[in-house]
């Protein structure tokens, strides 16, 4: 399924499309407005560059129950995402996005690369790299209220991965049904003359806003997903401790999986500057091989935030999706910018992976992971951010010595454009 490009293609591909662009503008009047960067718009065709700086600092305290010989301590100044990309459409029918970049300490790769379809005002056909479900994993991590999706992202939901995906949308409400392989940075699935079947995984989506005012709205959300692995290998579920970098494994059910099921819920609500969101998946996990039973493991998030300068989350209820805030008092207008306080519970139940074996070993790491995070956002505007977060992590494995307690301390400096 997968067609294998490089970044440079990419650039190439963005080159042609602009210059396609200037052809079919050429007879009309094309003005420029700043949104980051310039976007040339000529009737219904536009044209931008896009893209990212997330520059992270990450300050781990890992200490190990049964003494100091698991402890340890990090202490990394990485690049988080460092992206550029093009955007655009030709034409009220046809829009196209190519994003990628070096992400998480150097490793090259693509986020968004869609060329997207529209039959009518209310539906959309998109094919190439994209996102389907998740109400956190749908916000880009641009606009997301804290630095990392946790355990939810890692395992709950299913970031970008290459198929085509249909979308229908009302005044508050949408539907979308997505059928798709594995991501697009993924290596093609080979096997030598043998079988060489990539994972299948087919997903829908719906959301209700039924609360949609000036001051308040609410939205609900579900989804449900199908994954059959093919014959790549087992699915596993890991998590990491509310970030990014990884500098080990701390609770994991290893590759277990030939087939999953996952039945996820989505929430929030919106008053002002104060709103509440959260997420429930429960995964139901056909076990390979004769081991044990299948398990069904259990992820969630929820946090509160508030803004103290008085702005709100920027929900758009069409789609069921968070966008950029509108800050206030930008700096650029004069202002002392824009201040967003947060507070995060997370938590991973693995222990049913465990519970289900036949014969259960003395220790493992398929546990319970639970975390609290403080979060604060400061916007210079809308496209420039500072963020701080400060994660106290407790994973409960089982037997001796396989428990951990994690302070983890992380800064982000953030430009999009």
């Amino acid at each position: 399924m997968r067609n294998k490009t490089s970044l440079v293609s990419g650039a190439a591909l963005g080159v042609m499309l602009a210059c396609g662009l200037g052809v079919a503008a050429h007879a009309q009047d094309t003005t420029v407005a700043w949104k980051g960067a310039p976007q040339w718009t000529n009737d219904d065709v536009y044209f931008k560059v896009r893209g990212r700086i997330l520059l992270d600092a990450v300050f781990q305290d890992v200490d190990k129950d049964g003494g100091s010989a698991g402890d340890y301590k990090t202490s990394n100044v990485r690049g988080r995402q460092a992206f550029i990309g093009v955007e655009g459409k030709l034409n009220n029918y046809v829009a196209y996005k190519v994003e990628g970049g070096a992400v998480n300490g150097g490793a090259w790769g693509w986020d968004d690369v869609v060329l997207e379809v529209k039959p009518t005002e209310f539906t959309s056909l998109l094919f190439g790299n994209v996102k389907v479900a998740g109400l956190e994993n749908l916000t880009s991590t641009r606009f997301t209220t804290f630095m990392d999706r946790g355990p939810y992202g890692d395992f709950g939901v299913d970031s970008y991965q290459l198929g085509v995906v249909g979308k229908y949308v009302g005044p508050n409400y949408s539907a979308t049904l997505g059928v798709q392989g594995g991501s697009l940075n993924n290596a093609d699935v080979t096997a030598a003359n043998a079988d060489a079947k990539e994972r299948l995984v087919v997903t829908g989506r719906g959301h209700w806003a039924p609360i949609v005012t000036d001051t308040d709205k609410v939205h609900l959300g579900a989804s449900y997903r199908y994954r059959n692995r093919g014959d790549e290998g087992m699915f596993a579920y890991t998590g990491r401790t509310n970030t990014a970098y990884s500098n080990g494994t701390l609770y994991t059910t290893g590759g277990i999986g030939n087939r999953d099921n996952t039945w996820a819920l989505e929430g929030a609500w919106m008053h002002g500057p104060f709103s509440v969101q959260g997420e429930y998946s429960s995964i139901d996990v056909t076990r390979a091989g004769t081991a044990g039973s299948d398990p069904t493991v259990k992820v969630g998030y929820a946090f509160v935030s508030f803004w103290p300068t008085g702005e709100t989350r920027n929900y758009n209820s069409v789609t069921g999706e968070f966008g950029r805030p509108k800050i206030l008092n930008p700096i650029t207008a004069g202002g002392w910018g824009g201040l967003e306080l947060a507070v995060r519970y997370d938590f991973a139940d693995l222990n049913d992976a465990y519970d289900t074996l036949k014969v259960k070993p003395a220790t493992s790491q398929a546990g319970e992971y639970t975390a609290w995070t403080l979060g604060a956002n400061y916007y210079l505007t809308g496209y420039v951010r500072f963020q701080a977060n400060y994660t106290d992590g407790k994973v409960d494995n089982i037997g001796l010595n396989q428990d951990y307690d994690v302070k983890q301390f992380q800064l982000r400096a953030q430009m999009d454009f």
